[in-house]
């Protein structure tokens, strides 16, 4: 996991050449006017999600993993907490889905993670071997509106 701002992402291009390219689309859109949705950056190699939502407690809110993608998660309206915990402490909940790249996980009871407050401006940078619960409360009680962009790197 990486937790970054838009201003220092490019200290990490160095990690991968697509999120290089990546970095380099983002700073140059205006990702509020993105329409809700997938949008293609690279074909199936590079793209973004936009989403608008309401914040979930964390007990409502899910463990996921992607076996192909890392996710690049941005808040642009609102904020939101997102716990991570390495994957290799996590467990299947259910199959792993090939087409969208994600499997629901969970952690044991009592089993610590990090917590990331989200807001505008930052992004955080999640790999595959993070375990990411996304779309918490930011406050850690009262449902909010997000609006939300997650750029999804194919790494594989």
């Amino acid at each position: 996991m990486i937790v970054t701002t838009f201003e220092h992402c490019q200290r990490y291009a160095a990690i991968s050449p697509k999120l290089e390219r990546a970095f380099e689309w983002l700073n140059s859109h205006n990702l509020m006017e993105l329409p809700q949705g997938r949008t293609d950056i690279e074909g199936d190699e590079i793209y973004i999600n936009r989403a608008s939502f309401t914040s979930k407690s964390r007990q409502e809110a899910r463990w996921e993993i992607h076996h192909h993608y890392l996710d690049i998660q941005m808040v642009l309206a609102g904020q939101e907490q997102m716990d991570v915990t390495p994957a290799n402490r996590t467990h299947p909940v259910d199959e792993y889905n090939a087409t969208t790249d994600y499997q629901q996980v969970d952690s044991e009871p009592g089993d610590s993670f990090q917590t990331v407050l989200m807001v505008p401006g930052q992004m955080t940078i999640v790999f595959q071997e993070d375990a990411h619960r996304p779309a918490i409360h930011g406050d850690g009680t009262t449902p909010a509106a997000i609006e939300k962009a997650v750029v999804k790197i194919k790494l594989d």
